[in-house]
């Protein structure tokens, strides 16, 4: 319903009217398509300001022929060749021999990507975020990867790394694997505390 609601309005011009849009995006996401998010909202989106922001994959992980081949370089595949009428950020490795990252821009209506050092790195253990992990902090008392002591559940699902045979957990092991927070949260919370920049020219 919602993407007919985007069609529609796409193709009558109402979207202009739109505030502009910010994502953050895990590049491996099993529960929202990422491909559809660049195909079915941003390519209809109007030059207005709106910016996807990517977490590439932990390129430094040396997870070898273990990784699914439609990972590798995908981003390059996913997104359209610029100009294009919205900004991306892409959060990945500075290289592949280092897990330190880098903010990758390339501006709405621009072709050259500039870079930044963030001052983070990704876990060594952790080889891609997840749409559940981005919203949450490493320190989180449930989902955090590293819990911090205020609160307790009796449970951690984001530090617990079980060990066992199947069918004995009421939860799947699925669950236990997938990442449940974000190493790069304080630079996401910078960015949505930051002021908007105005809308591109990008048509």
């Amino acid at each position: 319903m919602l993407q007919q609601q985007i069609d529609q309005n796409a193709r009558a011009g109402r979207l202009g009217a739109l505030a502009p849009v910010l994502t953050f995006h895990s590049l491996v996401d099993f529960t929202v398509s990422t491909p559809a998010v660049v195909s079915a909202l941003y390519a209809n989106l109007p030059a207005n300001g709106s910016e996807l922001v990517l977490f590439d994959l932990n390129r430094n992980a040396r997870l070898g022929p273990m990784l699914r081949p439609a990972f590798s370089g995908k981003i390059e595949r996913l997104l359209p060749a610029p100009p294009r009428r919205f900004r991306v950020t892409v959060i990945a490795n500075a290289g592949p021999d280092t897990r330190e990252v880098v903010e990758r821009v390339v501006e709405a209506g621009a072709v050259e990507e500039r870079s930044r050092p963030l001052g983070l790195d990704y876990p060594p253990e952790v080889y891609s975020l997840s749409h559940v992990a981005v919203p949450f902090p490493v320190t989180d008392a449930l989902y955090g990867m590293y819990p911090g002591p205020e609160e307790n559940y009796g449970v951690n699902f984001g530090a617990m790394a079980a060990r066992g045979e199947i069918g004995a957990l009421i939860v799947t092991l699925d669950s236990l694997i997938r990442v449940s927070s974000n190493p790069f949260y304080p630079y996401m919370i910078e960015r949505l505390e930051a002021p908007r920049p105005a809308a591109s020219a990008a048509k």
